[in-house]
């Protein structure tokens, strides 16, 4: 298989801790970058299918080759000096179209391990490690602690076996759950390798499953399971399945998630849908969010843990208004949205980008205005808006690019969100109570719907909270990178 498919489908391989803890250093990284661009033959991978459609696998053999690569195709890593003279630049991005060609389609060889079992996998790679060590979920399995008792306990909650798509091999669930388990005792500080989870397990064994933090963990199981009524494609990915019971943990904790169960399943699926979306375009993904948060799946890194939880949270505050009330966060919330709506505003101007390519290709000229006032306007919109004046010059804003911009070029084919900022920005203007009393009635109606979709439910600018003008900015923001994303030019 070619790489660049390879690394297209990246979020189809699970890279789970089967193999040893310790990472590759810059040198052995460099080494088999510059084999790769020698056109040199590799060990051959071992991919375990854990589904189909698509297809999906387990990394059995060649975690550590997979992430080099993936960090070499995304610009993360550089060639030695001698390698960047030889093949004339030192990233994927700096080196001639022939060189990055020969490399988007150097073919690794691989085997694909089908229909065996748990056993049957376990002593195949202890084989192909030659009788190196056990991985770290299975030697921490044997270590006397009550936190670790009480891991393997929940390993069989009924959320692992029935809604946990991905399979058990070994010691999955308790690998899971043991690093959920720890990050609630010790929070996003505490690293994930072996080491760290044996010390941590030491100093808590005399842990209680009468404690705080065991009922917390097990409250959030218990809501998980409902949350997903059956075997689901969004439990696949063992780091995701963490973070998803992290989060969960969060949420159980404000004693305000019954009734939440659907909206949150929801938002899992919706996420994940996405992340697999973006991290097919490669390098014309339109949210790096989703990128940010691969690469917390495909390398080691001690941060992972906390950078997957920030940008889940930040999501889900702005999936659905209602999460705010829920979660009621303050500063971190605060934190959290206003990054989203950088990162939306951001979004919004790649995908006007590439819209203009496009229009551009077909009719010679550009769909959007690409005047200085579009740029201003572009790096206005994410700047979080905080009251009623600063969200008057974020309509217009609006209204100047997607509206203005445009022109009559977009008749007939107006996106929803794009007419919502239209009847905002009229709301905004003077004549708004001139004409005929049924077609004022008419108007104000349709302004006011259009403001309550983005600010839950709310129906004017003039009596909505300081706090909730962010949220709404961020709603507005992802319905208009939605719209831009599919509309057909």
């Amino acid at each position: 298989m070619a790489l660049d498919k390879v690394f297209k489908r990246r979020g189809r391989y699970d890279i789970p801790d089967w193999q040893r803890d310790e990472v590759w250093s810059p040198q052995q990284k460099k080494l088999l970058i510059d084999s790769i661009l020698n056109g040199w033959k590799l060990p051959k991978f071992y991919f375990a299918k854990t589904s189909s459609d698509p297809d999906e696998f387990d990394v059995v053999d060649g975690q550590q080759r997979l992430a080099t690569i993936w960090e070499f195709f995304e610009n993360k890593l550089k060639l030695s000096e001698e390698s960047a003279k030889r093949f004339g630049g030192y990233t994927y991005s700096e080196l001639p179209e022939g060189v990055t060609d020969d490399f988007d389609d150097f073919e690794i060889q691989y085997d694909e391990i089908t229909e065996a079992t748990d056993n049957d996998i376990q002593e195949f790679f202890q084989r192909l490690q030659a009788g190196k060590a056990l991985t770290s979920a299975e030697r921490l399995n044997s270590v006397n602690s009550n936190l670790i008792s009480y891991a393997r306990k929940l390993a069989t909650h009924k959320f692992f076996v029935e809604k946990v798509a991905s399979s058990n091999t070994r010691k999955a669930y308790f690998d899971m759950a043991l690093k959920a388990l720890a990050l609630e005792v010790e929070g996003f500080d505490l690293g994930l390798r072996y080491e760290d989870l044996k010390a941590l397990g030491d100093s808590q064994s005399n842990f209680s499953e009468d404690s705080q933090v065991a009922k917390r963990i097990l409250n959030a199981l218990d809501y998980l399971d409902r949350c997903f009524q059956k075997k689901s494609s969004s439990l696949r990915n063992r780091s995701t399945i963490q973070s998803f019971v992290t989060l969960g943990a969060v949420i159980v904790s404000t004693g305000r998630s019954e009734g939440t169960e659907e909206r949150l399943y929801s938002f899992f699926s919706d996420f994940t849908t996405q992340l697999a979306k973006q991290n097919e375009l490669g390098t014309k993904a339109t949210d790096v969010a989703y990128l940010d948060y691969q690469r917390t799946l495909s390398a080691n890194v001690k941060s992972g843990a906390k950078d997957r939880h920030e940008i889940l949270l930040r999501k889900l505050l702005i999936s659905d208004p209602v999460w705010m009330s829920v979660l009621t966060l303050k500063e971190s919330a605060s934190t959290a949205i206003r990054e989203e709506i950088d990162n939306l505003g951001q979004r919004v101007g790649t995908l006007i980008s590439q819209k203009n390519e496009q229009y551009s290709a077909k009719h010679g000229s550009d769909l959007f205005k690409p005047t200085n006032k579009t740029v201003t306007a572009m790096t206005s919109i994410r700047e979080p808006i905080e009251n009623f004046d600063a969200y008057s010059k974020l309509i217009g804003e609006l209204y100047f690019i997607l509206r203005e911009g445009p022109g009559s070029r977009l008749d007939g084919n107006v996106p929803a969100s794009f007419a919502d900022v239209n009847f905002l920005r009229t709301g905004l203007q003077h004549d708004v109570d001139h004409g005929k009393s049924g077609a004022v009635a008419s108007k104000r109606k349709k302004i006011g719907e259009a403001f309550a979709r983005y600010a839950s439910g709310e129906s004017s600018p003039s009596t909505l909270a300081p706090e909730r003008f962010p949220l709404m900015q961020a709603a507005l923001l992802r319905a208009i990178a939605d719209d831009l994303d599919s509309l057909a030019v």
